[in-house]
């Protein structure tokens, strides 16, 4: 059965009034008792959770009229719209749930329905994806397929997949449900006060469990069963076993309170520090929801926890795994999905796939090759929102902006350093140990350091293809925000490499009168610096990196950002062809560029060698003969590869890589200590 969505766009769609599905719209509050915004979580308010007397007002109402047919919910939602007429585009506000999306006429959305038929009767996961991807908007969804309430509509919101089988009717509305979340809760108090939070925040969800339930589970007087906030959840709990009923249990923006309380300032730099810890925090989430999430054993049937980090407690540890790879399109589109939805909206022109590639990332939360990967649902529907009069989105990586400039310059710890970023630059990958996925926190909660994971899940990173541990930069906005941290780094250390030679902006003019000898030059000693810092290291230096580093370096090619070519480090990296800046802006060279490893010299001159991974020493002394060594000679070195058609290790010399002829300048990176060229027919495009 297809994964993939379905775009939905009703045969009465008018276009003076679209609504878009699904997005999360974040909206800061401040600390008073009111939502506000936090690392991606209460930015996803979808769910009716709230300490204030207002939203527990709007709460109830909204409670009161969940049993309201679709088309009193239409009639609704339609004298909503009437309001603002005017407007040409509209999107939910920060608070809507899955029936609003479904109810107002005149929406388009990507449905996600189909995924909930492919779960099993029983489960117990934790979904952590970065910030405005849209995990509340699901988690509603699923509240709305389990509901026992919602049996008599269930066919009004979802549709039963072809080839879903005769068990898939029998596993939706059997559930009473519970949704939790934790976006509301703030270590800005001592434990004492904290404990008192929490202990309301699961109260009043139960209470409200309750009013909903009361005719399923026979309770007459709801305060029997509210007297002690303390166990109030431990309580219904054990009612809802004893009368035999299933539960759905959602917790959302699990990890809020506790990241919040390593990175107060990080949320909110006014306040004072977290007066309550992270562990203190842990220990009061196993006590009052996790313990007794746990003890109610099989009444629980299905449990889903969502957020953005990895936050360990010794109960959760065990009592969820990780959500499983059929739900890796729940959250975020797919190319297909996209590009259906973009051509539902009116005068939206469609765009190209590898351009949606760069700006909106290829996130893939599986090493699993054959599951697709989805794009950045809010980075593609953010420049839609603005042609509306609603107010201006925020950046889905606000977040991790403030995580980046929380990196130190170095560490002797192995963590995200600002020359760790360098490193993911200039060799386009950084190894990640799967065992840091859902085994440890993403921070530390002492030292309030950021671990590669953390940067993971909060979306500067995505897995490459059918790699376990391998990551590489997600999309064009995360690698602006990295040129920003180290592009004046990566000006210093060339300003040393210039110091006897010619600086970058005169070897730039000289490559345009034709004599690139001191643009190669000062490439190849770039490389070497680069490849020396990385002895030790699982990856090396490439060419593609080296000339992101350098050539889309807006500190030194005196150039805005706007106006330098495409990245080199980004897909399409399937083509050897990249564009470099001239010393004029209206200047581009193509370049067909190709990294010779030294791994692979090593290799070639070590053939019985080939199952061994050489020593840094090893791998160093080798460096420093190529970096002396003729040209000539240099060319007359073996390289060993894997050939795809061989299905074998090829060697053969370095000088084999040119090619007789080319339109285009051919480039190629040798050993990490020599950029060597030959020249192209066609290489200089003259941008108008």
């Amino acid at each position: 059965m297809s994964q993939s969505a379905t775009i939905f766009e009703p045969d009465d769609l008018q276009y003076d009034d679209l609504l878009i599905y699904p997005l999360e719209y974040a909206k800061a509050h401040d600390v008073t008792g009111e939502r506000r915004h936090s690392h991606g979580a209460s930015e996803e308010s979808f769910l009716s959770c709230s300490s204030t007397s207002s939203d527990s007002k709007r709460r109830g109402e909204e409670e009161s009229s969940s049993d309201d047919t679709p088309h009193q919910k239409r009639v609704k939602r339609h004298s909503d719209l009437s309001e603002n007429s005017s407007d040409c585009l509209r999107v939910p506000g920060p608070y809507d749930k899955f029936r609003d999306f479904r109810d107002r006429p005149r929406t388009a959305y990507v449905d996600k329905t189909s995924l909930l038929f492919q779960l099993p009767d029983r489960f117990k996961y934790l979904l952590l994806r970065p910030p405005k991807f849209g995990k509340t908007a699901f988690l509603s969804t699923m509240n709305q397929f389990y509901d026992i309430h919602c049996g008599k509509t269930f066919m009004d919101y979802f549709e039963i997949p072809e080839g879903a089988g005769p068990c898939a009717e029998p596993c939706h509305s059997q559930d009473l449900c519970l949704v939790i979340s934790l976006s509301n809760l703030h270590p800005y108090i001592d434990a004492a006060e904290f404990r008192e939070e929490l202990a309301y925040e699961v109260f009043f969800e139960v209470e409200s469990f309750l009013e909903k339930y009361a005719t399923e589970l026979g309770v007459g007087e709801l305060q029997t069963y509210l007297v002690d906030r303390e166990d109030a959840l431990a309580k219904v709990l054990a009612l809802v076993k004893s009368r035999g009923k299933t539960l759905f249990v959602g917790v959302d923006s699990y990890d809020v309170p506790v990241f919040e309380s390593v990175f107060p300032r990080l949320i909110c730099p006014t306040l004072h520090p977290a007066l309550v810890t992270p562990n203190e925090i842990a220990q009061l989430l196993d006590s009052y929801l996790w313990r007794p999430l746990e003890a109610a054993g099989d009444a629980v049937t299905k449990l889903f926890v969502t957020g953005t980090f990895s936050v360990q407690t010794r109960v959760l540890r065990s009592l969820v795994v990780p959500a499983p790879d059929v739900l890796q399109p729940c959250c975020g589109f797919t190319e297909e999905e996209v590009l259906k939805f973009v051509q539902s909206i009116p005068h939206e022109p469609t765009p190209e796939v590898p351009e949606l590639r760069i700006r909106c990332g290829t996130y893939a939360f599986s090493s699993d090759k054959s599951i697709h990967p989805v794009l950045h649902p809010e980075i593609l529907i953010g420049p839609i929102s603005k042609l509306s009069s609603q107010q201006p989105r925020e950046s889905p990586f606000q977040l991790l902006s403030s995580l980046f400039d929380r990196l130190p310059l170095e560490s002797e710890l192995t963590v995200p350093t600002l020359d760790g970023l360098v490193e993911l630059i200039a060799s386009g990958v950084v190894e990640i140990d799967p065992f840091e996925f859902g085994t440890r926190n993403d921070f530390d909660e002492t030292s309030g350091s950021v671990s590669w994971s953390a940067l993971y899940h909060a979306g500067a990173l995505t897995r490459v293809s059918g790699s376990k541990s391998a990551f590489r930069v997600a999309n064009s906005e995360v690698l602006s925000q990295i040129h920003s941290r180290i592009d004046t780094l990566v000006r210093r250390r060339v300003s040393v490499l210039e110091a006897g030679g010619q600086r970058f902006a005169d070897a730039l003019t000289e490559y345009q009168l034709e004599h690139p000898q001191p643009l190669l030059d000062l490439l190849g000693k770039v490389l070497c610096d680069q490849t020396r810092r990385s002895f030790g290291k699982v990856r090396e230096p490439t060419l593609r990196g080296l000339l992101e580093l350098i050539m889309r370096n807006a500190d030194l090619v005196s150039c805005v950002p706007s106006k330098l070519p495409e990245s080199t480090i980004l897909p399409p990296d399937d083509t050897s062809c990249v564009r470099v800046l001239g010393v004029h802006t209206d200047h581009i060279y193509q370049w067909e560029v190709t990294t010779l490893t030294l791994r692979g010299i090593w290799q070639a001159a070590n053939p019985n060698d080939t199952d061994t991974e050489p020593s840094a020493e090893a791998l160093r002394q080798l460096h420093e003969e190529l970096c002396q060594e003729e040209e000539e000679r240099l060319l007359e070195r073996d390289y060993s590869v894997w050939s795809t058609h061989l299905q074998a290790m090829e060697t053969r010399p370095i000088g084999g890589f040119f090619k007789p002829e080319g339109l285009y300048a051919q480039v190629i990176a040798v050993g990490g200590a020599r950029v060597l060229r030959k020249a192209g027919s066609a290489e200089l495009i003259i941008v108008p």
